[in-house]
């Protein structure tokens, strides 16, 4: 009985997860964390940047 419980809040929290990672209204600020690792380097950010406006502009 515990067991079957358990893989119900496990099921339940990885669903939960799975919808909020993919949540359009998450976009913005995890297009901003994708950032993170270039902030120290504006020419990077510019380059990467551009990368997401041309394939925005594709989809």
């Amino acid at each position: 009985m515990i067991r079957g419980l358990g893989t119900v809040v496990v099921m339940v929290a990885f669903i939960g997860l799975a919808l909020w990672v993919f949540s359009g209204r998450r976009k913005a600020e995890f297009d901003e964390a994708t950032l993170l690792p270039f902030a120290d380097d504006p020419e990077a950010i510019k380059h990467v940047e551009q990368e997401q406006a041309s394939r925005s502009n594709k989809e």
